[in-house]
């Protein structure tokens, strides 16, 4: 019988794993191969390879959004990803900072054509896309060992109610110590972090753990050109400083606002990595590439 891509389902988190709407889900057994090149009077292998040091990437989108009353699964599973996410009951905000080395490590069961595919000890990266006529995502990427691989049906019970997530609008954008608020189309975040297998014959399988090797914080914004007595992005570019960026969707004038979806994306330091021109809608914009700079405060999510 043949499945539909539709009958896909994913779980996770940093301890039990919990079922969540996930969007766009993908995944891949990734394994190394181990044989003998044995040479015989033929050019055939003479041998087959063995499969060795196995493990599975996973990938799904899920908007920008938190839930009432605490931490949802998708913003607590950003300590897999190198993060500190803490929750205060009075303001209802989750705040999501940088860390170096975290211990949280995520597991989760993905549900697909008729099987089941069960990871453990995850890490991963983070990717923030806020576009117009769109809603926020958050694109995670993780690594873990493979566990198992089962026959099992969807899962019957509710996935995790979060907030209804907001159409991208009135977002404000202030871009410098002038705070200039850019007129923009589509912003994104990039935690970049270099995340792999740690291989030991030491660990069962020949993999000791996923481990994060390095956070190289990055993005990209389009705000339309200006003078640069008006907005001297070229100046900042070309004299090797650094600009803040804050990235605030607390003000929607459309829809429901419930607690858990809106946020605000704070960025301290950035430093310009290259400026191009381009055209949006028949207008002028600069297409402006962005690496953040600091030590476990390159960033700071709140959502509320």
């Amino acid at each position: 019988m043949p499945y539909i891509d539709k009958a896909t389902a994913l779980k996770i988190g940093i301890g039990t794993p919990v079922f969540i709407d996930a969007e766009d889900i993908s995944y891949s057994v990734k394994t190394d191969k181990a044989g003998r090149n044995i040479y015989r009077n033929t050019i055939s292998k003479v041998q087959p390879d063995k499969v060795v040091r196995r493990h599975i990437e996973i990938s799904f989108k899920f908007p920008l959004v938190g839930k009432e009353g605490g931490v949802s699964t998708n913003l607590e599973i950003f300590k897999a990803c190198e993060c500190t996410v803490t929750y205060d009951s009075n303001t209802g905000k989750t705040t999501i900072t940088p860390a170096t080395r975290t211990p949280e490590t995520v597991s989760f069961e993905l549900y697909r054509a008729g099987k089941v595919f069960k990871g453990e000890k995850g890490k991963g990266n983070i990717k923030i896309e806020i576009a117009s006529g769109s809603i926020p995502y958050v694109t995670y990427s993780f690594t873990a060992l493979i566990t198992d691989i089962e026959d099992a049906s969807l899962p019957t019970e509710t996935a995790e109610s979060v907030a209804e997530p907001l159409v991208a609008e009135n977002v404000s954008i202030l871009v410098g110590e002038s705070q200039y608020p850019v007129t923009c189309e589509s912003f994104e975040l990039d935690f970049g972090l270099d995340v792999k297998p740690r291989a030991a014959i030491t660990a069962p399988g020949g993999i000791a753990e996923i481990v994060v090797q390095e956070r190289a914080v990055n993005g990209k914004f389009n705000p339309d050109a200006e003078k640069r007595a008006t907005f001297d992005i070229w100046g900042v570019y070309l004299g090797n400083g650094t600009d803040p960026i804050v990235v605030d969707a607390s003000s929607p004038t459309m829809g429901v606002v419930e607690p858990g979806s809106r946020y605000r994306i704070t960025i301290p330091r950035v430093s310009y990595t290259n400026i191009q021109d381009a055209v949006n809608d028949g207008v002028v914009v600069d297409e402006i590439q962005f690496e953040a700079v600091g030590v476990d405060d390159e960033f700071k999510i709140e959502v509320w």
